[in-house]
């Protein structure tokens, strides 16, 4: 307890000694979660509740699984938990499946299974930020990349499928636990209120560890390191603004690509923050979501190694 106590007493030492700087690092944070994270993920936050409420997300994943249930082992509300978060981006996965398994719509097996994999960077901000990049440096066809971020994790996600298939209830209520009668379905309107509060409640913890995280983009100028290597920290601490900071070295394009389409896979400590916000109130396991996240991000960087052959 007194080392913990100490290093809290370091850390509130070292930002009072450099106010400017972790100013400019929680702005910029703040900044980004106002006009980035706010207008592009709050309208998908509030679809995704109403049909939630609604008893919607049942009927997209019945709709889902005539399609995809012989590749993916899941019930119809974990397959519609899988499309929420492939195309909504990160965070939705996270949430999508932490709001069902609180409203007790899938098991804690096919919770955790689907947290392994289907939590990654949104398709928007890939195709806006990402492509250019590529293009820019050097990569005209960017299909393979487009496969290294979203179709690992979709190949993983069928083998975890395959893996935990006798955990996972093959009934099109999704594994619903055998004590609930289901969720009741309410008017559109107290769908709309009651998803709004939940997911401005929401947003605002999100701004909070975003402007918390980078605000420790500062411990990173205390390292004895080159200016390279403290942009390539960067990216692993917080994900939109250290894609910025590797594309700004002076490392060959290559290098960039390598380290900036790794940086993605992994979305960095402050993604794993904002998930763990979703994943602490419905009481799964952020461990258990880590633990794939790592091995996910080291098969997509030896694929992006063999792809760009960085070194």
């Amino acid at each position: 307890m007194l080392f913990k106590t100490l290093a809290y007493l370091l850390l509130i030492i070292i930002i009072l000694s450099r106010p400017e700087a972790t100013f400019q690092c929680a702005y910029e944070g703040l900044y980004q979660w106002a006009a980035k994270m706010v207008p592009t993920l709050f309208p998908f936050m509030m679809i995704s509740s109403i049909m939630v409420y609604s008893g919607a997300d049942l009927e997209l994943g019945r709709m889902l699984s005539h399609v995809l249930r012989k590749l993916y082992r899941y019930s119809s509300y974990g397959l519609y938990a899988l499309f929420m978060g492939f195309f909504c981006g990160f965070p939705m996965g996270a949430k999508v499946v932490s709001d069902l398994y609180e409203k007790e719509k899938i098991s804690r097996s096919e919770a955790d299974t689907l947290l392994s994999f289907c939590n990654n960077i949104g398709p928007a901000y890939f195709m806006g930020i990402i492509i250019p990049i590529l293009h820019e440096c050097g990569y005209q066809n960017t299909l393979p990349f487009v496969f290294g971020m979203y179709g690992i994790p979709a190949v993983y996600g069928i083998v975890m499928g395959r893996l935990h298939a006798a955990e996972i209830p093959d009934t099109p209520s999704a594994g619903v636990r055998p004590h609930t009668s289901g969720t009741p379905q309410i008017s559109l309107a107290a769908s709309l209120k009651r998803s709004c509060m939940d997911n401005t409640q929401s947003l605002i913890l999100l701004g909070g560890y975003i402007t918390f995280t980078n605000a420790f983009r500062i411990f990173l100028d205390l390292m004895p390191l080159s200016v390279n290597s403290k942009n390539l920290l960067s990216s692993f601490l917080e994900i939109i603004g250290g894609v910025q900071a590797v594309y700004t070295t002076t490392l060959l394009p290559d290098q960039k690509v390598f380290w900036i389409m790794t940086a993605l896979c992994f979305g960095g400590i402050s993604c794993i923050m904002q998930t763990s916000s979703f994943l602490e109130r419905s009481g799964l396991s952020i461990s258990h979501y880590l633990k794939h996240k790592v091995m996910t991000t080291l098969i997509s960087a030896v694929y992006y190694f063999v792809l760009t052959r960085p070194f």
